[in-house]
């Protein structure tokens, strides 16, 4: 099986981090997105894994080196929307290939899901349908599909996993929509591809997933990792530091005089000094003192010192409170 993980996105709702960072690489739980989502292939037999890239690509290469898939490397030089970047990224792959966005973590089982013998489309119900592409069904067939419909006819949203029995056969139909100029929000879109496809008599099948995780603004990041340190909690006791699972800290993180806790991840080399947190994540070599966080989302190397705040601070700033 191939699998194509398009990782493309420029990530502008999580800005002031992804100035710095790929939105695939920001940290939760203890590791980059793209690491959990990597994670989640150990076991498969994988012909190729393709990442899609834009910005930034450099640092994703160099972090996919610590995995031994057979990886291939492509750049999506124009942002056109998904589909093209499918395109982009199925070009010479042929079979079954799975699809799953770099952004995106979905608690399912992999296994179960491509050990079909139809095309499958990962979903979920939603309170507002007008934001995703959107599945009609009749019990587990899909009968229709479109893209951010203004009237939707369901309530279920394609999540951002999917399988294909012929991948090929979703690069034509991308190949259809832009040499007739169809697209959707001024994009070529994944979704018009497949309702093509459904309607010259391709098959395809729902699985609905229950934990579906959009990593796309820094509260579902937040949400993220709460839920990922049920899974990944990891520390070691420090001296006069109340910690209160779950929690990820590194090893190497120095932690003094603090209570820590619950849902925080914390980075390698991170200092924290006479602080009180929760609910946050701390990235590697930050330094935090006197402080309160809740909610909040510190980068690399900032540096942070005052009173309990809401913040979200790239890489390299220096906050102070008086």
């Amino acid at each position: 099986m191939n699998i194509i993980v398009p990782a493309a996105g420029e990530g502008i709702r999580l800005r002031p981090h992804t100035h710095t960072q790929p939105k695939c690489l920001l940290y939760v739980a203890g590791k980059p997105i793209l690491g959990h989502i990597l994670d989640g292939f150990k076991g498969f037999k994988i012909s190729r894994l393709v990442i899609v890239l834009g910005t930034k690509s450099d640092s994703i290469v160099k972090f996919c080196k610590k995995y031994s898939y057979n990886f291939k490397f492509v750049a999506q030089e124009k942002r056109l929307g998904l589909g093209h970047a499918i395109y982009t990224g199925a070009k010479g792959l042929q079979g079954p290939t799975m699809v799953l966005l770099g952004d995106t973590i979905i608690d399912c089982d992999f296994k179960d899901f491509t050990n079909r013998t139809t095309n499958m489309l990962a979903v979920k119900a939603v309170e507002n349908p007008k934001r995703f592409g959107i599945v009609e069904t009749k019990g587990v067939d899909v009968i229709g599909l479109e893209e951010k419909p203004l009237r939707p006819k369901s309530n279920l949203a394609i999540l951002g996993l999917y399988y294909f029995q012929h991948i090929e056969r979703v690069h034509k139909a991308v190949a259809y929509l832009m040499k007739r100029g169809i697209k959707t929000k001024g994009e070529y879109q994944l979704t018009d591809a497949l309702k093509h496809l459904l309607e010259t008599d391709n098959r395809f099948k729902i699985m609905k997933v229950n934990k579906w995780f959009d990593c796309g603004t820094a509260d579902a990041l937040i949400e993220t990792n709460r839920h990922l340190l049920k899974k990944t909690h990891h520390f070691k006791k420090r001296k006069n530091t109340i910690i209160l699972p779950p929690v990820y800290i590194s090893n190497t993180a120095r932690i003094s005089n603090a209570i820590i806790g619950p849902n925080v991840s914390i980075g390698e080399g991170a200092t924290i000094e006479n602080a009180l947190i929760r609910d946050s994540i701390i990235n590697k070599e930050a330094y935090i003192q006197n402080t309160l966080l809740s909610e909040s989302i510190i980068g690399e190397k900032a540096c942070i010192k005052g009173q309990l705040k809401k913040l979200s601070v790239s890489d390299s700033s220096v906050i102070e409170f008086p």
